[in-house]
């Protein structure tokens, strides 16, 4: 990152993230189990989000989700 977008992330979030690189590419394997875990961290976030299992095409970002939809009789 350059000078002033180091400074902007460091004010905005105040050192509270670390980032440490892996020291060797990972194995397909490992880069396999890596992603799986990754989709069902990103499908339990959704889930809690919309207080209900998202959809496959919630998941795929081809469904909006930022519209709230209102029920019927309420």
């Amino acid at each position: 990152m350059g000078q002033t977008r180091e400074k902007n992330f460091l004010k905005r979030f105040g050192g509270r993230f670390s980032t440490s690189f892996a020291e060797r590419p990972l194995t397909p394997t490992e880069h396999k189990v890596q992603n799986e875990a990754l989709c069902r961290a990103i499908t339990e976030v959704m889930a809690g989000i919309l207080k209900r299992e998202p959809t496959q095409e919630e998941l795929l970002g081809l469904e909006d989700i930022s519209i709230h939809k209102r029920k019927r009789g309420k």
